[in-house]
């Protein structure tokens, strides 16, 4: 069978995010043993958007809304992760990290630094640059062709 760019340009990117799930898996382990990945990807999401609902995790996720619940309610109950009424509607919840969320989110920043530093390591900063680019260059692509928006 003929060789598919688009196709390998996927699997590539497949490759390199499992590398770095996995790579921060084990490097969580050292920080905080007990945090799931699911965790830290709530913590990390609330932490880059405060103020993101409850619905907008589980339509990014693609998690269901129980299993999102227990998940922001154990959050919660460590002490990491906030919810209060909206201002526009007071039926949803807005997530804010706490004080404490936000100390450990600023170490969970600096650990996938770290790893997302040394997977990258023998590609010099333009090219991780024009990387970038380029995948936002996709990403939009993409959004326009869907009608979808991110």
């Amino acid at each position: 069978m003929k060789p598919s760019l688009p196709i390998d340009v996927f699997d590539s990117l497949h490759e390199l995010l499992h590398l770095f799930r996995a790579r921060m898996r084990k490097a969580m382990e050292t920080v905080h043993p007990e945090l799931t990945f699911n965790e830290m990807r709530i913590l990390m999401r609330a932490g880059r958007q405060p103020g993101i609902t409850q619905r907008d995790l589980v339509e990014h996720s693609h998690a269901d809304k129980a299993q999102m619940a227990r998940l922001l309610a154990h959050l919660e109950e460590r002490g990491w992760l906030t919810r209060s009424p909206s201002e526009s509607d007071k039926r949803v919840r807005c997530l804010r990290l706490s004080a404490q969320g936000q100390q450990f989110f600023a170490q969970l920043r600096r650990l996938q630094e770290s790893v997302a530093a040394d997977l990258l390591q023998a590609c010099p900063p333009p090219s991780q640059a024009q990387l970038l680019a380029l995948l936002r260059q996709a990403c939009d692509s993409a959004d326009a062709h869907s009608g979808c928006t991110r």
